[in-house]
């Protein structure tokens, strides 16, 4: 099991009452919004815990935490930890070795 805790922004929606955006600095490609604080905080978590997964599923690195470079007035900068179960049980190079062990057999 791993922990990762980062800095996730929750801004008001200024067009819609009773919403608010997230951001995550570390992850530019997460934008998530939820219809209460609450929600948007949750949609983060979820957000964050998807993209974590699929950054070790594909090999890639995961990001350090980063603050925000600019803060709105309204917005409000919390931590959140993520908690990740991930086992890989095989790589693409094992699927490999294994068909060219069996193509080298057959014939």
């Amino acid at each position: 099991m791993q922990f990762f805790k980062y800095t996730i922004t929750i801004t008001p929606d200024e067009e819609t009452t009773n919403a608010y955006n997230v951001s995550v600095p570390a992850f530019p490609e997460i934008a998530t919004c939820g219809d209460s604080y609450e929600e948007a905080r949750f949609m983060a978590q979820d957000a964050l815990e998807l993209v974590i997964l699929s950054h070790l599923d594909e090999g890639q690195k995961i990001p350090p935490d980063k603050k925000p470079a600019k803060i709105d007035k309204k917005s409000r900068v919390e931590e959140i930890v993520v908690t990740i179960s991930h086992q890989v049980t095989a790589s693409p190079a094992d699927y490999v070795k294994n068909a060219i062990f069996q193509s080298s057999r057959s014939s």
